[in-house]
């Protein structure tokens, strides 16, 4: 079994005893000042049907340039569909669409304290049910707390894995229309992985 071979939240949960909170609110916003011709790029590439004809472009003209504007502010990376086996008997396995994680000095990724979904035929159950996958194989190496990501490129929902407890905020910022939002959001969540990144 892989990250993706899970059929929902509620089987990765008891598989691995995580308490599943009702959707709480928890998410802020940290002010992102981003150039006015790099915003407008993104903007116009979010109105352009041609970005959202299947994964791989949702992934590479969409996801991946809004998480590189932000990590570029910060000592951490965005990793792309590198192997991520963590318990291949426990069925934590598999290439994540993006794992936002540091750099050791061997060059090698640290543990990822992001999780980042492709919602796949704009499915968010199924992309929670992966990413909370994700993030247990994170806690199993020792990261206090994991944030979790699940969009469509357009759509932009917020979870977080701590001491065992799972949430997700209920709340979707859409890029089309709330752009700034998500990136200060991007932002306040990037900071908080940073600081922890810092404590350990």
């Amino acid at each position: 079994m892989s990250y993706g071979k899970f059929k929902s939240v509620e089987e990765v949960a008891i598989k691995f005893d995580i308490t599943v909170s009702d959707r709480t609110p928890f998410v802020a916003q940290k002010p992102f000042e981003i150039l006015d011709i790099v915003f407008e790029m993104i903007a116009k590439k979010l109105k352009d049907d041609t970005n959202y004809i299947n994964e791989f472009a949702i992934c590479d003209a969409l996801i991946r340039p809004i998480l590189d504007i932000v990590a570029d502010n910060y000592p951490l990376k965005v990793w792309s569909h590198v192997p991520y086996n963590v318990d291949e008997e426990k069925g934590l396995v598999g290439e994540p669409d993006y794992l936002i994680a540091a750099k050791t000095k061997y060059g090698a990724m640290a543990e990822p304290a992001l999780c980042v979904i492709e919602a796949k035929k704009d499915n968010f159950d199924d992309g929670w049910t992966q990413a909370l996958s994700e993030m247990v194989a994170s806690s199993l190496l020792q990261a206090r707390i994991c944030y979790g990501i699940v969009t469509t490129g357009a759509l932009w929902q917020f979870g977080k894995l701590e001491n065992n407890i799972f949430v997700i905020d209920p709340r979707y910022l859409s890029a089309t229309t709330e752009l700034q939002q998500v990136f200060n959001t991007l932002n306040w969540m990037f900071n908080q992985i940073n600081q922890v990144e810092n404590l350990q």
